[in-house]
């Protein structure tokens, strides 16, 4: 829009603000969200963490902001976030949120995390700033325009045993799973898989449990993560690849999804055909609405409605009715050579993983 004229160069008494508050904190960390990668600002947000060695969590369209590897990285906030990351948010006394929208999925009990704390919210867009949560500080601007000119900016501080801590919650409160030997571990393979993805690959997650085992064990490293977030729309991983690769042709793409969220744009082959685009599918296969079966299984203790997929159709014939390579892995035995052949080709493949049907997220 002609009229559209964001504020992109923070208020510089605000950022003095900032700053002061800084020298104050004795557990600062930074809250990422999706916006930071918008403004193209993940370079200098991750620039001044290490400049000052402040924790990193994000929220999850903030996921690929900083390699999840990084020392500083303590994981993704929320709902279906990191116990340490939520414990790391709420021990904090003050807490940097930018390009987030503070909301409830994405950061627990939002309407607590000023409480007894400083809260430094940074958005391009102010309606954003103080709409869940009020700030101590609000500023408003590009994320990359203001990390560039906050880590210009020299302060004194010591957070290390601050760091100390988070890396103890990190081993304290990872999370325990006891996955059953008789199908694929998810959690694993995803881990496998993207460990294996080329540094710079693209990884998209589709929607339900795939989307929650995905934020909570992929590994990225200079490439990024693509999701559907608030809108949570099944059947946007295949699309997305599709996109991704024609914007990104000489980068690796890797679409992740359930059997019920693939069928939703299993259509898109025919896409991916006609224009000869390549792109790699995985589809973890449990015969469920994963996520919603879960939900039922908590909540109405297994009275199940409208998840079940058994009418699901044979993968291995549809890839060759598409004339797609296809390989299916029952077992994590099976995973390694399966997940190197996969990447390794320059091909479209589509790679299905069987997961044990009640399996769980959480």
């Amino acid at each position: 829009m002609r009229t559209y004229k964001p504020t992109v160069k923070g208020n510089g008494g605000q950022i003095v603000k900032v700053i002061k508050e800084l020298e104050k904190a004795k557990k600062p960390i930074i809250c990422a969200g999706g916006g930071v990668l918008l403004s193209k600002g993940k370079y200098e947000v991750l620039s001044f963490a290490e400049k000052n060695n402040i924790p990193v969590v994000t929220t999850m369209m903030g996921i690929s902001v900083i390699p999840t590897e990084h020392e500083l990285c303590f994981g993704m906030v929320g709902n279906n976030g990191k116990a340490y990351a939520n414990k790391a948010m709420a021990e904090a006394d003050l807490i940097m949120v930018v390009g987030a929208r503070v909301a409830d999925r994405a950061v627990n009990q939002p309407e607590l995390i000023t409480k007894n704390k400083v809260m430094i919210h940074i958005d391009v867009d102010p309606a954003e700033i103080g709409k869940n949560a009020g700030p101590s500080i609000p500023l408003v601007g590009d994320a990359q325009a203001i990390f560039a000119e906050l880590t210009e900016k020299d302060f004194e501080s010591d957070y290390s045993e601050w760091i100390k801590t988070l890396n103890e919650y990190k081993v304290t409160y990872a999370r325990k799973r006891n996955p059953n030997p008789k199908y694929v571990d998810p959690a694993g393979f995803i881990q496998n898989l993207s460990s294996k993805m080329q540094k710079d690959a693209i990884y998209i997650a589709d929607v339900g449990q795939n989307q929650i085992w995905s934020c909570d064990n992929v590994c990225i490293k200079e490439g990024k993560f693509m999701t559907t977030g608030g809108m949570g729309t099944m059947g946007y991983s295949i699309p997305a690849a599709i996109g991704a690769k024609l914007r990104r042709p000489e980068r690796q793409v890797v679409a992740v999804c359930g059997d019920g969220s693939f069928q939703m744009s299993m259509c898109e082959l025919a896409t991916a055909r006609q224009h000869n685009i390549p792109v790699k599918i995985v589809v973890l296969t449990n015969g469920y609405l994963g996520m919603v079966r879960e939900y039922q299984h908590f909540t109405y203790q297994d009275k199940y409605a409208v998840v079940d997929l058994s009418g699901n159709p044979d993968l291995e014939k549809l890839s060759g009715a598409y004339d797609i390579p296809f390989v299916r892995v029952k077992t994590m035995d099976e995973a390694d050579d399966a997940i190197a052949k996969f990447l390794e080709s320059d091909e479209s493949y589509i790679l299905e993983a069987i997961i044990d049907p009640m399996d769980l997220v959480k």
